[in-house]
């Protein structure tokens, strides 16, 4: 399958669980992430997971099927309020819940996505991202909010990404000689002058960055080590209500993201849901839509392709796009997820 150029590839949660859904315990999506969390062992995640989930027992009574999304917000939001407007009685560290959790993020992503018998850990690769991003093509995008790098891990040696320059806003990402880049490049036989001809966009940061109070983004050295009794920084916006992205080097990157759909020619979205807790994301694409919207014809976007199980999901992102397509394009629906969509691109 031929996709109309240039093409932006938007990854959502889903698409880095149906790359592993053989796991025992498998990377989470929203709705299942305390689920998944509380399966985790070793490390010393047991006991912080144990911490997390009488915290949101104690909010909702109930920890099974709570969003992360939701929890985060309303804890979020109840720090905010109890900073200026404190109660007398017993009141709650909600900060003390905030980084607990924000610590169990990353471990479980971490915990779900990489082998960690191994020593350094190391990160399991998806053949199936592995398919797609083979067929991406110079021009092309990658956008995700994930905090993973499943996208990362699975370019190979022929890919037309690197971590040099690949995250987009390049004067704004630092670490090329460190330890996690120096062994990507050398698991690929790439020299670090290699660059890159595709992009990659975190919206939402990464556990492989650190990011500095002058908005730089710095390549951890070890993005993959769990400790007991350790925590590690690292460079995301978390799942509330209050994301900076006005601030560097995220306007960066959401300023490029936006362009980059406003003058795309197909849109491949996988498994990614639309939040409505995700007020950010929504404003960004229905201001690309309507951009889109105003061009003539033959600026419109010609190909819809949404890989995701759940119907619902998917006419909620076709009725969003829908208009920036006009009269002419296309929509494709692959219920089969991610492994169905690789399929039909590598025919």
């Amino acid at each position: 399958m031929d996709l109309p150029k240039p093409t932006v590839f938007l990854f959502g949660a889903g698409a880095s669980r149906g790359a592993f859904t053989d796991r025992v315990v498998p990377p989470p999506i929203d709705a299942d992430f305390f689920d998944i969390a509380g399966q985790l062992r070793g490390r010393g995640t047991p006991e912080l997971a144990k911490r997390v989930l009488r915290d949101v027992w104690s909010l909702y009574r109930e920890t099974s099927g709570i969003s992360l999304e939701a929890y985060y917000r309303d804890i979020e939001t109840r720090e905010t309020i109890s900073a200026f407007a404190k109660g007398t009685n017993r009141p709650k560290d909600w900060r003390r819940r905030r980084k607990d959790l924000e610590e169990l993020i990353r471990r479980v992503l971490i915990q779900t996505t990489c082998d960690l018998a191994k020593t350094p850990a190391a990160p399991l690769v998806s053949s199936v991202h592995q398919e797609i991003l083979s067929r991406i093509k110079a021009g092309d995008a990658i956008l995700t909010f994930n905090y993973d790098t499943v996208i990362e891990e699975a370019f190979a040696k022929e890919a037309l990404w690197t971590p040099r320059d690949g995250y987009g806003g390049s004067q704004r990402v630092y670490g090329v000689t460190h330890a996690w880049a120096k062994n990507w490049l050398k698991d690929r036989s790439l020299t670090r002058n290699k660059t890159s001809d595709v992009v990659l966009l975190k919206l939402h940061g990464s556990v492989n960055w650190k990011v500095d109070d002058n908005g730089f983004v710095r390549l951890k050295q070890r993005p993959y080590v769990v400790r007991r009794g350790s925590e590690e920084r690292i460079g995301i916006l978390p799942p509330g209500w209050n994301k900076q992205i006005d601030k560097n080097p995220y306007k960066v990157f959401w300023r490029e993201a936006r362009s980059r759909l406003e003058n795309a020619q197909s849109l491949v979205i996988i498994g990614y849901s639309l939040p409505e807790t995700d007020l950010l994301a929504r404003a960004l694409f229905s201001e690309v839509v309507r951009k889109i919207e105003g061009k003539n014809a033959s600026q419109h976007l010609k190909e819809l392709h949404i890989a995701e199980p759940l119907d619902q999901v998917a006419q909620k992102l076709i009725r969003l796009f829908t208009p920036a397509l006009g009269p002419c394009g296309r929509v494709y629906k692959y219920r089969g997820g991610i492994d169905e969509f690789k399929k039909k691109l590598c025919t």
